[in-house]
């Protein structure tokens, strides 16, 4: 059985086990992504409307995986006012490096080409750290050191945020949640070749978790405050803040 190269949007094509943020991708990602992520404006507005309880003065902001630059643009708009406020991207694929520092050209974001999983990375002195969507690609065997290299930079009551598809906890509801997802996909304008093919070209790329297992990396990477802010389906939000609360 050959693998053949079939579309899974109208501008993207790929191939099974074979999903890559290239520069194809990239030219249609902002689009597509909506497509593809329920609720994505929204959560994108969360994330920036959550930022403005830990964004100070000083204050270093990092966005591991950061596509095109949406979250770190909406951020540096929304703390404009503030003082000497930096903000890094960290992203592995070259063209979307490119992308982002064209969307996002402020004096005070820049964006890294590296992959998050580089030990060198140590996310000095943040106040705020997001993950959207990006965990679930990290090779499992990483996220638990990722996840502690953050918690070790961030300073006593920085926050992480973490967005990530998940698995269902009880196995009955996996097959709906997943016909749901498809529905959704389907009300974007997206065909169901499409759908189907984007699935293929996945495999053994993403990797979701269960809620409970993201909740207990977090806990084992050193977080003891987490909370839920985003539920649909399958798609959650957490964040973790470094120290007590309370």
């Amino acid at each position: 059985m050959t693998n053949s190269i079939e579309a899974v949007d109208d501008s993207i094509t790929a191939t099974n086990g074979n999903w890559r943020f290239d520069r194809q991708v990239t030219q249609v990602f902002d689009s597509h992504v909506i497509k593809s992520v329920p609720l994505y404006e929204e959560i994108q507005r969360m994330v920036v409307e959550i930022s403005e309880y830990f964004i100070r003065d000083n204050s270093t902001v990092y966005d591991i995986g950061s596509s095109t630059g949406t979250t770190l643009l909406s951020m540096c708009q929304q703390h404009s006012s503030k003082k000497n406020i930096n903000l890094f991207g960290i992203e592995e694929s070259p063209s979307m490096i490119e992308s982002a520092r064209s969307k996002c050209s402020y004096p005070n974001v820049n964006f890294i080409l590296q992959d998050v999983t580089d030990h060198n990375i140590c996310f000095e002195n943040a106040s705020f750290v997001t993950s959207i969507l990006t965990m679930q690609f990290i090779p499992f065997n990483h996220r638990l050191n990722v996840l502690r290299r953050i918690y070790g930079g961030l300073v006593e009551g920085g926050a992480l945020i973490m967005v990530e598809k998940t698995r269902c906890e009880n196995s009955f509801f996996e097959s709906p949640w997943l016909e749901l997802y498809w529905d959704f996909k389907e009300r974007q304008g997206l065909t169901d070749s499409m759908i189907r093919q984007k699935s293929k070209s996945l495999r053994g790329i993403l990797n979701p978790l269960t809620l409970q297992q993201n909740l207990e990396l977090l806990s084992e990477s050193g977080f003891s405050d987490i909370e839920i802010f985003f539920k649909w389906y399958n798609f959650s939000g957490l964040i973790a803040v470094k120290g007590r609360l309370i």
